[in-house]
């Protein structure tokens, strides 16, 4: 059974992966420059860093996400009408005594 050290950070050991270190680094860096302003070029060009390292949904995944997200709204939309229908009418019925 390996034991861990609390003390590593979660992404791993520094000390042995260099891509943990660079980021880690990185992290570090970005956290003591809180409050200070950049540069619209530095942002873009930042920003162009961290959508590289994104990994996109492919195009079935993206397809059936919105299907599920469609058909969400369609039922949310006619259970809200239902519930409208049903309130008009018995608005209607306790207030205006209507048939």
């Amino acid at each position: 059974m390996a034991t861990t050290d609390p003390k590593s950070p979660p992404g791993g050991d520094a000390t042995r992966n260099p891509k943990v270190a660079s980021l880690q680094k990185r992290a570090e860096a970005m956290a003591g420059a809180r409050g200070k302003s950049v540069s619209p070029s530095t942002f873009v060009q930042e920003a162009w860093v961290e959508l590289k390292k994104t990994t996109w949904p492919t195009r079935e995944v993206l397809t059936k996400s919105v299907t599920v997200v469609l058909a969400l709204v369609v039922g949310v939309a006619v259970w809200v009408g239902f519930v409208d229908v049903l309130g008009r009418q018995v608005l209607d019925h306790l207030l205006f005594n209507k048939p």
